[in-house]
């Protein structure tokens, strides 16, 4: 009986450890799983927390488990990637919206310095004494003002002409802005997605123009017409007033590069596409300049400040291509001249023909 006691009390100690390990094991694997199960939790929040703080827009979820957590953390990464992606095309649009604006700035502030300049020239000019031909002021300006008591005395002749020097350079800085406003009002059309009206339009019509409008081109170097023959019969999707625009701005770059020589149209054919070339003798563009030629406001160092222009040009003429899925192609060397090549898709759809509805006679009534 004592054994059997004994053999009891044992046995409930015994279970009394067992159980109480057992308690203890399960605890700590609970801990485990949990920490285990709850990490990739861990890490979402985490990268969230240092996406939040705009620290890193690159952080991307470890780990590749196909459970839910797994697919959870690939929603995520692909999320945080189209995120990353938006931001960067928003810091980039900001960064050129920037130096479009501070550009246009400076590209303003030259043409209203000179015009300011002129302003006061003239004023200056006609607050001045007339001198008579014998050297003596005349008499409606005895009177001078004290202000412009320093002012040199002018002939009425000497006056008028550097009055008309002085329109003229207000009306050439004049002109100059209405073009930079223009070309800026253009590119913003672009930059607001303005999709331009295209009609199916015969080229060779088209080229003929722009190269006859061409000849009244202030201009030093020879402008000739090419063989056009590619185009007979050829047909485009296009905008004819933004096509002609392109060209112009070709030939315009042309006649400003190419202080002698010649400038030259003509067109080629390969497949389905046609090209209408644009080439001069010019100056040229180096190699490494080349990809920056249709950045805005970009000209060629050689060139800045000596030959006139905004910088806006080709960078609308792109835009143009663009919207006509044209390919622009450039060759150019140094002290050789520059071709501008513009590869437009051929339209080969049959033009929609409208049936004549003949007028319905109504019959006479009798009585």
């Amino acid at each position: 009986m004592r054994n059997e006691v004994a053999m009891l009390s044992q046995l409930r100690q015994i279970l009394v450890l067992a159980s109480f390990a057992g308690l203890v094991i399960a605890f700590l694997l609970g801990m485990f799983l949990s920490r285990k199960a709850l990490k990739p939790i861990e890490q979402v929040t985490e990268a969230a927390e240092r996406i939040q703080s705009g620290s890193d827009l690159s952080t991307r979820i470890p780990g590749d488990t196909q459970d839910e957590i797994g697919r959870l953390r690939q929603t995520l990464n692909h999320m945080l990637e189209r995120i990353e992606g938006a931001y960067r095309g928003l810091e980039d649009t900001n960064i050129a919206q920037r130096r479009f604006v501070s550009d246009a700035s400076h590209e303003l502030r030259t043409p209203l310095t000179t015009i300011r300049g002129n302003v006061d020239f003239l004023e200056k000019i006609w607050d001045s004494p007339v001198v008579l031909t014998d050297g003596e002021p005349s008499s409606d300006h005895d009177q001078v003002d004290v202000r412009m008591a320093s002012s040199p005395k002018l002939t009425a002749e000497e006056k008028e002409q550097l009055s008309k020097e002085a329109i003229k350079d207000i009306a050439d800085e004049s002109r100059r802005m209405s073009r930079l406003v223009n070309d800026m009002l253009s590119l913003a059309r672009a930059d607001a997605g303005y999709v331009m009206d295209k009609d199916r339009l015969e080229l060779k019509p088209l080229a003929e123009e722009a190269a006859r409008r061409a000849v009244f081109l202030p201009r030093k170097a020879e402008w000739k017409v090419g063989s056009l023959d590619a185009l007979n019969g050829v047909w485009v999707q296009g905008n004819r007033d933004y096509l002609v625009q392109l060209l112009f701005i070709f030939i315009e770059n042309g006649f400003k590069y190419t202080p002698s020589g010649e400038v030259r149209l003509e067109a080629l054919r390969s497949g389905d596409k046609v090209a209408l070339v644009v080439a001069d003798t010019g100056i040229g563009i180096r190699k490494e300049e080349v990809p920056h030629i249709f950045d805005r406001f970009y000209r060629v160092d050689v060139s800045r400040g000596e030959t006139p222009g905004t910088g806006l040009g080709l960078s609308i003429a792109k835009w143009i291509a663009d919207m006509h899925h044209a390919t622009l192609e450039v060759r150019t060397k140094v002290g050789e001249g520059t071709k501008f090549i513009v590869w437009l898709p051929i339209d080969f759809s049959e033009p929609v023909e409208y049936d004549i509805i003949e007028p319905s006679v109504r019959p006479m009534e009798t009585e």
